[in-house]
């Protein structure tokens, strides 16, 4: 039964081939227009919204890297460098939450592909980073460069998947120091979509924007007023920012370090 359901599989594969690829919608955004389903009443999260600063301002963070400890401090958080915790003041929080802007548009190599991001948009992205893959004809392995690259092929083959999410899997055949540089590489290549890129390090997200800024003919200062990329820094439980995390926060301050 097993033999017979993958000749299946196999000869619709086959089919698809023959004709020139599955049938799509063309590539374009979505845009929710219905309003979140209200699991909670307006004062429930406003609770939830005062307890969390009441968290931040009294028991505050961890951070672990001294220059993200720095540049909080010159945002007006209060840092004792002692313990290395910061604590935030929540006016200053609500400050900075209000000057976020409502949406902005993330640029991608092709114009046609580039996304709003904000006011109701959704965007469908695939995943980034697994350290396995699997399919149908090799099963389940530890990822590698050319899976890495096969996987980026059909991100951008696939008109529902906005955009690459952050390297497909992992290419663990690769040294880890300098294996971003190759994903960058083959995500500038394979698709002209927009791509995450890696927080886990200054070093990652400086070779990102570099990068970004040759292959698109820009200047680093351009790519500040027209994104193009944009990854996610993770904070470690219980409410600690950590140092690889630090290092990825702000890569356009005082100089680079790994």
């Amino acid at each position: 039964m097993q033999e017979i359901t993958m000749m299946r599989q196999s000869g619709r594969r086959e089919a698809r081939r023959a004709a020139g690829g599955i049938r799509q919608m063309g590539f374009g955004g979505v845009v929710n227009r219905y309003p979140p389903i209200a699991l909670l009443s307006e004062d429930e999260v406003h609770s939830i919204h005062l307890a969390s600063l009441d968290l931040l301002a009294r028991t505050g963070m961890e951070v672990m890297h001294g220059e993200s400890r720095k540049l909080l401090k010159a945002a007006g958080a209060d840092v004792d460098e002692a313990s290395q915790r910061v604590r935030f003041d929540p006016a200053m929080i609500e400050e900075i939450i209000r000057s976020a802007p409502s949406s902005f548009t993330l640029h991608a190599r092709n114009p046609a592909r580039d996304l709003r991001v904000g006011d109701g948009s959704l965007i469908f992205a695939a995943t980034g980073g697994p350290a396995f893959v699997s399919d149908l004809d090799r099963g389940r392995r530890a990822g590698n460069y050319r899976d890495m690259c096969d996987y980026i092929k059909v991100v951008q083959s696939l008109n529902v998947i906005h955009q690459e999410g952050g390297c497909p899997c992992e290419p663990t055949d690769l040294d880890p120091d300098s294996r971003h540089l190759d994903f960058y590489d083959a995500a500038i290549r394979l698709t002209d979509k927009t791509w995450q890129c890696w927080a886990l390090g200054r070093y990652r997200v400086e070779d990102a924007l570099d990068m970004l800024a040759i292959a698109l003919g820009q200047s680093r200062d351009e790519l500040r007023r027209k994104p193009a990329t944009l990854t996610v820094v993770n904070s470690n439980s219980p409410l600690r920012l950590d140092i690889p995390m630090g290092r990825g926060f702000s890569p356009w301050r005082g100089p680079a370090n790994r």
